[in-house]
């Protein structure tokens, strides 16, 4: 039997989320196995109704998240690692970055050394492809994600990603940033982030981020004293997803999941609420035993809810003008 995709109008994810989900459940599920070719973004956005940018935009996430890999005049395929659920890909990333910084210790370098080394890595291949390098620098991984997700779509950009608190404890984080052609930060960290690389002030940006009108279009839908659970990866992001609750006025009792996540855990959260709100690209992220605890939730009546945060679009626009600026 062919794969099927479908989308249920009636679901409160995203169309493009609800293909995403589709997309990860098949590979978990053996129906897609690795190297599965997928349709076209044209053939699949034509069998399901919807805009081509939409499909699009579900491979899009895919790929960065390493489910799938794109070849060019060939098309998109269902990737080897995508099929070994044992470990997240954030797991796998650790895992890799601890045997290089192993082997860097064992040959003797400090980790300031190491950072500088893998900085200068990062900017060298920048460079090879020619790129505009621009980093991104916020107090929240959610925040520098959807920084990557929407500078990084640009053409001949790559993003860099730091944390505010990691720079903030690194005494070269002037020199670290001083390679990049452009500096995006939220006017909240803009003052701290001048202060910590007075040298790159000319190129730091402060933008203005707010959640998407689909997200507050879906909160507006909550009943006010709802039981809320929230899911992600930071104690800032939840404070923002808090803020923004209490000024459309829903005082429900919030919850939140942090990870690491033990088995069971989010099953066992989702037991008593039926809203759960998760930051972008939450999907990817998951186990298959946590893809399948969100399927029960949402088919037992549970919504889901991304807290899509983006960047406002003045402040896009003026972003995109300084990259066009550098480029020519």
């Amino acid at each position: 039997m062919p794969f099927k995709i479908r989308i249920d109008r009636k679901n409160p994810l995203p169309a493009f989320r609800q293909i995403m989900e589709r997309i990860i459940d098949g590979i978990a599920s053996g129906e897609l196995p690795p190297g599965q070719k997928l349709p076209t973004e044209r053939e699949l956005a034509g069998s399901l109704g919807v805009a081509r940018g939409t499909v699009a935009r579900a491979y899009e996430e895919l790929r960065r998240a390493g489910t799938i890999e794109v070849v060019q005049g060939r098309g998109s395929f269902v990737t080897a690692r995508a099929a070994q659920p044992a470990k997240g890909r954030g797991e796998k990333a650790a895992e890799l970055i601890g045997s290089l910084i192993d082997g860097l210790a064992d040959l003797r370098f400090t980790h300031a050394e190491m950072k500088t080394m893998i900085d200068l890595a990062i900017r060298e291949r920048e460079e090879r492809h020619g790129a505009l390098a621009v980093a991104a620098v916020d107090c929240n991984p959610e925040t520098l994600g959807m920084f990557e997700r929407q500078i990084g779509l640009l053409s001949r950009v790559s993003v860099r990603k730091y944390l505010l608190s990691e720079l903030a404890r690194d005494p070269e984080a002037g020199q670290r940033l001083a390679g990049f052609d452009l500096i995006l930060t939220t006017s909240t960290h803009h003052a701290e982030l001048s202060a910590l690389a007075p040298g790159a002030r000319e190129k730091i940006v402060q933008v203005a981020v707010s959640p998407s009108q689909e997200t507050v279009l879906r909160l507006a839908s909550v009943k006010p004293d709802s039981p809320i659970g929230v899911m992600c990866e930071s104690r800032q992001f939840l404070s923002i997803i808090e803020a923004r609750l209490r000024e459309m006025r829903i005082a429900g009792p919030v919850a939140a999941l942090f990870p690491p996540r033990q088995a069971g855990a989010l099953s066992a959260f989702l037991r008593e609420r039926r809203l759960l709100v998760v930051p972008p690209g939450y999907a990817a992220g998951l186990s298959q035993e946590e893809a399948r605890a969100l399927e029960e939730f949402t088919h037992g009546g549970g919504t889901i809810v991304p807290f899509d945060y983006q960047i406002e679009r003045g402040s896009l626009v003026y972003v995109e003008q300084r990259i066009g600026e550098l480029l020519r």
